[in-house]
């Protein structure tokens, strides 16, 4: 592969031929590491994301906790890349992802935010779906606020090309568990 579209592509290709049960399964392991993880940290604030395809599902988590606050991302702009956040309720937007009605808020005001992704090193850097959101919103995050690369284990620890507008999350979450990289 010689391009990162075609290093997309493949990964895309490849987490989407993943059995759907297995999916199902290690979604369910990823979202009690989750619980785990937010009820020993006492967070309660999540910025997290709506499956998309083949992607981890989360939904179990949110529907289980209703008393905490989850925020969702909405594209405010394409050129330059720029999220919005805000609550439940959601409606399809761009690309036919789930976002909410309202997102008011640029920076989302959590605790621990979620990244999706196509792959994850060990350093933390992504690859995802090459539109640069993440990575804007990770380099003006303030750093109290715990970023963590979602995703199963198979998309974890694989070689991710690493460009200089590219910023990496701090933890990794999968289904194998948490694991802490950077303070």
């Amino acid at each position: 592969m010689d391009t990162k579209a075609e290093f997309r592509a493949h990964l895309k290709a490849r987490r989407e031929a993943l059995p759907e049960e297995a999916r199902a399964g290690w979604s369910k392991a990823i979202v009690d590491h989750l619980d785990r993880l937010c009820r020993e940290r006492h967070v309660t604030r999540i910025g997290a994301f709506w499956p998309f395809g083949a992607e981890i599902d989360l939904r179990p988590a949110v529907t289980a906790h209703p008393d905490w606050l989850w925020f969702f991302p909405r594209v405010a702009s394409t050129q330059p890349p720029r999220l919005a956040w805000g609550t439940e309720p959601l409606e399809k937007g761009h690309w036919g992802l789930m976002e909410p009605a309202l997102a008011q808020h640029f920076l989302p005001p959590v605790q621990l935010l979620l990244v999706p992704g196509l792959a994850f090193d060990d350093e933390g850097y992504r690859i995802g779906y090459g539109r640069g959101f993440y990575d804007a919103l990770l380099a003006k995050l303030p750093e109290e606020v715990l970023t963590v690369g979602v995703g199963f284990e198979t998309q974890m620890h694989l070689p991710v090309p690493i460009d200089p507008h590219d910023w990496p999350v701090q933890a990794l979450l999968s289904d194998r568990g948490f694991r802490l990289l950077r303070t």
